[in-house]
């Protein structure tokens, strides 16, 4: 009894000075692991062109992509060409993306900024954040020339879009290093008990400790698993080509497009899009060239391409209410964000009750009241006394 108590006494020591040095060590293994992906990546995609810098990140965020809008935006106010203001930010901005090395390559020899732009989109998947930066740049531009006041609606969308993602990321990184203590925890008590205590041992190896330490494992690796897709469910975007169409919408209006051609600019934003797009190039009136939106959405679909036909009825300015449905799109996405994060702790409790927790119980508990019980030995009295 006295050996199980000092047993469980170190055990619970190690875990409180080892643990979260183990998480530490965790993410700096994790860290060095991404990087060096994505030097290799760097070396075998770079094209022939030595880009300015050496790329250090695995994924470009948002917030540098709405820094590049806002550096563009500058430049052009100060009279700089579109050229020489693309070329100078690629030079200072740091993307890891091999279609941002394909942009300056094109922007190095002199190619016209449009032409530049639609070949680094093509060279990226299209629902990614590289593909939706370049697109923004594509709207915010008329005639080869960047327009500032589009150039600074693109960076209040792309903020946006790293403001939900950041917030969801903070929401998975406190559930999952919940799950991940409660993960390995069973297994430090089960190595501590394992060091400290010659009982625990030499029982160990018996089918009666033995089996609830497999079941144990079993659990707690089905229990993880089923917490990481939920996380990854959760924090999970999924693609919102109303919201897109109607910032390319703004953003296309700001350079002074007509509203027939800001919807033709579609094209490269979404499925959707382009099929609005290519009924609006075929000659199809611009009511019936809007009906995909109702089919993808019927509330916000409809509402927006609504208000397109009224506008393109009446010829009043439209920027306003465009904006306005905009604004109402992200404040819904935000609310839809915040739901979700507020029902991941609940969502999470099912795995944790059905998973891990008896796992913790079969890996630190069980195994050693058995190595115990094992021990024990009960001395009958003899039939002649």
């Amino acid at each position: 009894m006295i050996d199980l108590l000092a047993g469980s006494s170190v055990a619970i020591a190690l875990v409180y000075f080892v643990t979260p040095r183990f998480f530490l060590l965790v993410d700096v293994l994790e860290t060095q692991r991404r990087l060096h992906s994505a030097d290799l990546i760097t070396e075998e995609l770079k094209p022939s062109h030595t880009l300015p810098k050496q790329l250090r990140t695995n994924i470009s965020p948002a917030l540098d992509f709405a820094a590049l809008c806002e550096s563009l935006a500058r430049a052009t106010r100060s009279g700089a060409s579109p050229h020489d203001a693309l070329f100078a930010n690629l030079q200072r901005h740091q993307f890891h993306h091999l279609c941002w090395s394909v942009l300056f390559d094109d922007v190095a020899t002199l190619q016209s900024c449009d032409s530049s732009l639609a070949t680094a989109r093509q060279s990226v998947e299209p629902r990614s954040n590289d593909a939706q930066c370049l697109s923004l740049l594509e709207s915010a531009m008329v005639h080869g020339n960047f327009v500032p006041g589009a150039l600074d609606h693109a960076s209040s969308v792309l903020r946006d879009r790293a403001a939900c993602g950041a917030e969801l990321a903070v929401a998975a990184s406190q559930v999952q290093l919940s799950a991940r203590l409660l993960s390995v925890l069973p297994f430090l008590l089960l190595g501590g008990a394992i060091l400290v205590s010659s009982q625990f041992r030499s029982s160990l190896w018996s089918p009666m400790v033995l089996f609830p330490v497999f079941l144990g494992f079993v659990l707690n690796r089905i229990g993880w698993r089923w917490i990481s897709s939920l996380i990854s469910r959760a924090i999970h975007e999924g693609p919102d080509d109303i919201g897109l169409l109607t910032e390319h919408l703004c953003v296309s209006l700001r350079t002074g497009l007509s509203m027939t051609h800001a919807c033709e600019r579609w094209r490269t934003v979404s499925p959707t899009g382009n099929a609005v797009a290519v009924l609006i190039s075929t000659g199809v009136p611009l009511e019936e060239a809007l009906l995909p939106l109702a089919t993808l959405h019927p509330i916000s679909g409809m509402n927006l391409g609504h208000t397109i036909v009224e506008a393109e009825r009446d010829g009043l300015p439209i920027l306003d209410t465009v904006m306005r449905l905009a604004t109402d799109h992200r404040i819904e996405r935000r609310r839809q964000i915040d739901t979700r994060i507020r029902q991941l702790p609940t969502r999470l409790s099912i795995p944790l009750v059905l998973c891990v927790l008896p796992s913790f119980l079969l890996l630190s508990v069980a195994p050693l009241v058995l190595a115990s019980l094992s021990q024990l030995s009960v001395s009958l009295p003899s039939v002649t006394q």
